[in-house]
């Protein structure tokens, strides 16, 4: 019976590793769009550690209140995971700033989406 129940506790604690959607930021060629701006808003908790991966090649900034741009963020190619996190002290100056929620930016020379997802850091 104690493997039974050891074997379910490390099964759960595994299924908590993984990551969940947050919502996908759309934006069409040329455009500055954030988690707040972007056609369905979600919320991105501080101080969390996130994932982004994007359908087409664009530039990914979190925690900026100026726009994203091909200088002032870091490119990312299409189809990465890419791991990254929102700071302590990083406020939404938009739709999240009454929930204190992190900015996450991207920006593409064609159009992109980029899905957001929260991770444990548990992996």
């Amino acid at each position: 019976m104690r493997l039974i129940a050891c074997a379910v506790l490390f099964l759960s604690m595994s299924a908590l590793a993984g990551e969940k959607l947050l919502g996908a930021i759309v934006s069409v060629a040329g455009a500055d769009t954030t988690n707040a701006s972007t056609a369905t808003p979600f919320y991105v908790p501080r101080s969390s550690k996130i994932t982004i991966w994007c359908n087409a090649a664009g530039f990914v900034i979190t925690d900026r209140t100026t726009a994203a741009t091909a200088t002032t963020a870091l490119p990312l190619a299409a189809s990465v995971l890419f791991p990254t996190s929102t700071g302590a002290d990083a406020r939404s100056t938009t739709a999240n700033a009454s929930l204190g929620g992190a900015t996450v930016r991207i920006f593409g020379t064609g159009a992109v989406t980029c899905y957001v997802f929260a991770r444990s850091g548990t992996e």
